[in-house]
């Protein structure tokens, strides 16, 4: 039996890039935050929303997950995102929606 490989991450030029197909949508927004190579995006349309966590590598943005719903910083860790960096996006994020 074999095992199946790990599938690479998708990797854009930019963030806006990976969201592009979404922006087709009524309504659809974007909100980014980044700390180091490491960025959270918080995204809404009418009617969902959600967050996307990416990391840069070699000047392009590969997503590491993107999901409905908000990440807490122990998700984001799970994800490959560092623990110190995972909070200060979060706290970026958190002081944009105030």
């Amino acid at each position: 039996m074999l095992a199946a490989a790990a599938t690479p991450p998708a990797c854009h030029a930019s963030i806006a890039a990976y969201y592009a197909p979404d922006r087709k949508r009524p309504g659809f927004h974007t909100v980014v935050v980044t700390d180091d190579d490491y960025a959270l995006v918080g995204w809404y349309d009418e009617h969902s929303g959600g967050q996307g966590a990416f990391r840069r590598r070699h000047r392009r943005w590969c997503v590491l997950v993107s999901s409905g719903g908000a990440f807490r910083a122990d998700e984001l860790v799970r994800y490959g995102v560092p623990r110190p960096h995972a909070e200060r996006l979060l706290a970026k994020m958190q002081r944009l929606r105030r």
